[in-house]
């Protein structure tokens, strides 16, 4: 049976996610912690430019974690899903595009405003995924999702090369030094993100009815609601506790990869090689693992992923040269949106059709916010041991116990059976 084809809606939705991945892999996985590293943090200690890179991680997730609920909420009883989305978009781009001037030692300006922007790129996602709803249905909401992170991997890839070639050769494209080139990306990366920013504005319209009332009062009760509601289906609960946990594992190694290798002595060219292998490798593997789940199932495609991490982490401790960093690169873009995509289909089918909106707020808080605990373990076991191989160990546990607590939930064909 051939495939519909796409809604204009859904089309603008999958577009988005090729221009705000541009932060994720140019600002956040690249050339924020690696600017951070050489240029506003460079007269700290290694480990001390760590530990403050995964606490400006910690404050800024761990703020989402309490206020994602309450904006989901609020844009459910007022209509204002694309008011907020467009804000916090805004925001986001405008925080980024900062970053350009701000001078050499002022590590904490740095991490506010890239604490702001993080945020802010986090809490529009939230909206982003609850687009997901409007623009498909049961019969494709798999696909759709797998497209968004697909294209999200090769647009931001395709800024991230153009970024990458600015710092190998700043006088290629009139720049004096590294410094102005991994400036001037901030601001490529805001204006990126602003064209593919328009046409979810343009295809996509709010749905649902503004309640009259206090539209801060309802959130606040409907927040509550749901949360008892959740609360009440062990089997989505189980896999939201599951999932804030390997998914936090994957945040942290999107997050701190560079400045792991950094602090290996990997040079910040190796870095930007293996950053831009990771996006080109998760393109077509990400479609690939939508295959795999349809044939194997999405819970076991899950624990198999997970089961890759592991390996990647261990691999990990016994890095020393840039190819075994390629290698490892290369490893986690084969796996990194395979357990994204996956994860997100999976969980719309164990929730209620008709109260989807709400169900996938939590999921956003529990996914996005979640990535609070990975950079503090992170940054206080490197703190403790004086060694950053030891920040390895508590993204270990992360996906391990996220496994176990993952074997723990049954699919609906499961559920009817038992």
């Amino acid at each position: 049976m051939s495939k519909a084809k796409l809604s204009a809606e859904a089309k603008a939705w999958i577009l988005y996610d090729g221009g705000n991945s541009a932060f994720a892999t140019t600002v956040i996985a690249a050339f924020f912690p690696i600017f951070f590293n050489d240029f506003w943090a460079s007269g700290l200690e290694a480990e001390v430019k760590t530990a403050y890179l995964g606490w400006g991680l910690t404050i800024s997730n761990l703020v989402l974690l309490f206020t994602s609920p309450f904006i989901g909420a609020i844009t459910d009883v007022s209509r204002t899903t694309k008011i907020l989305f467009t804000g916090f978009g805004a925001i986001s781009i405008i925080s980024v595009a900062v970053l350009y001037f701000i001078p050499a030692g002022s590590w904490l300006q740095a991490l506010v405003f890239f604490g702001i922007a993080n945020y802010c790129f986090a809490a529009g996602n939230t909206l982003y995924d609850k687009m997901l709803v409007q623009v498909s249905d049961e019969t494709n909401i798999a696909r759709i999702s797998s497209y968004g992170f697909a294209f999200g991997y090769l647009g931001g890839g395709l800024l991230f090369l153009v970024n990458a070639a600015m710092t190998i050769k700043p006088e290629f494209f009139g720049l004096s030094s590294v410094a102005d080139a991994v400036r001037w990306s901030f601001l490529s990366v805001s204006l990126w993100w602003t064209l593919f920013l328009i046409p979810i504005l343009l295809k996509i319209q709010d749905k649902g009815v503004s309640l009259p009332g206090s539209h801060f009062k309802l959130a606040y009760l409907k927040v509550f609601n749901t949360l008892k509601t959740v609360s009440t289906k062990k089997n989505v609960f189980i896999f939201l506790l599951a999932f804030f946990l390997y998914i936090d594992g994957v945040h942290t190694i999107m997050a701190m990869a560079a400045d792991f290798a950094l602090n290996l002595g990997l040079p910040s060219s190796d870095v930007i090689i293996a950053l831009i292998l990771v996006q080109f490798v998760a393109f077509p593997t990400t479609l690939l693992w939508s295959k795999f789940a349809y044939r194997f199932g999405d819970k076991n495609t899950l624990l198999f992923t997970i089961s890759l991490y592991l390996i990647v982490i261990a691999y990990s401790a016994f890095l020393s040269n840039a190819i075994e960093f390629y290698i490892l690169a290369a490893m986690v873009g084969a796996i990194q949106g395979g357990i994204q995509s996956i994860s997100r289909s999976y969980y719309a089918t164990l929730i209620p059709q008709d109260e989807s909106g709400e169900y996938f707020g939590f999921y956003n808080m529990f996914g996005r916010a979640g990535a609070f605990m990975g950079p503090a373990l992170v940054a206080i076991f490197v703190t403790f041991f004086q060694d950053t191989r030891y920040g390895l160990i508590p993204i270990a546990a992360l996906f391990i116990m996220g496994a176990i607590i993952l074997l723990k939930v049954k699919s609906n064909h499961e559920s009817l059976q038992s």
